[in-house]
This record gives C-alpha cells, sequence and structure tokens, in this order.
C-alpha cells in the first residue's frame, strides 16, 4: 500500500485579501475532502501567508483535484488574491509519523 505524498502550497497573500481568503476556507475544505484520492488538509497561517499543508494518494490524484479547481473558476479567485506566486512542494517520502 502506498503511503501517498504531502503537499504543501504557500500562499502569500495581499494583506487586503487575507480575512476574505481565510473565511472561505473552512467551505472550501470541504469541497477539497470530496475529491478521488484525498487524505487530509490541514491549512495555517502566519501574517499574510496561507500554507496548505495536504496528504494525497499520489501527485496525480492532486494535479487531477487543480484541474478541477480550475475549471471550476476557482483559481482565478485565488489569483487575485494572491501577492506573489505561490509555492508548491511535494514531499514524496514520508520519514516518521505518529
Amino acid at each position: 500500500m502506498s503511503q501517498g505524498v504531502t503537499i504543501t502550497l504557500v500562499l502569500p497573500l495581499k494583506p487586503e485579501a487575507v480575512d476574505g481568503f481565510c473565511s472561505g476556507m473552512a467551505e472550501a475544505i470541504k469541497e477539497t475532502a470530496k475529491r478521488p484520492g484525498f487524505g487530509s488538509i490541514r491549512v495555517v497561517r502566519e501574517g499574510a501567508k496561507v500554507a496548505l499543508i495536504e496528504t494525497w494518494e499520489s501527485e496525480a490524484a492532486y494535479d487531477a483535484y487543480i484541474a478541477w479547481r480550475t475549471e471550476s473558476g476557482s483559481m482565478d479567485t485565488l489569483a487575485q488574491a494572491l501577492a506573489g506566486p505561490p509555492e508548491k512542494t511535494v514531499w514524496p517520502t514520508l520519514v516518521a509519523s505518529i
């Protein structure tokens, strides 16, 4: 059985967009949880940066999810809130977990 992948996505937001973005995350992640291959998600914030820490069955499952978000127009909305480019990192190897 595969351990899947962990994906972190750090979003540098415009200061004026932070509160609105964060207030919508609880509903947005409910939709995320319904997607094929989804494992878990945590959303954390430090100042105007928000990080999504996600686990997926595979990077392909995550990419399919992002394609769905793009087709739905969610990525256009996100782009308007960004102060700079998002930083995505794929962590394919789990070293330890409790």
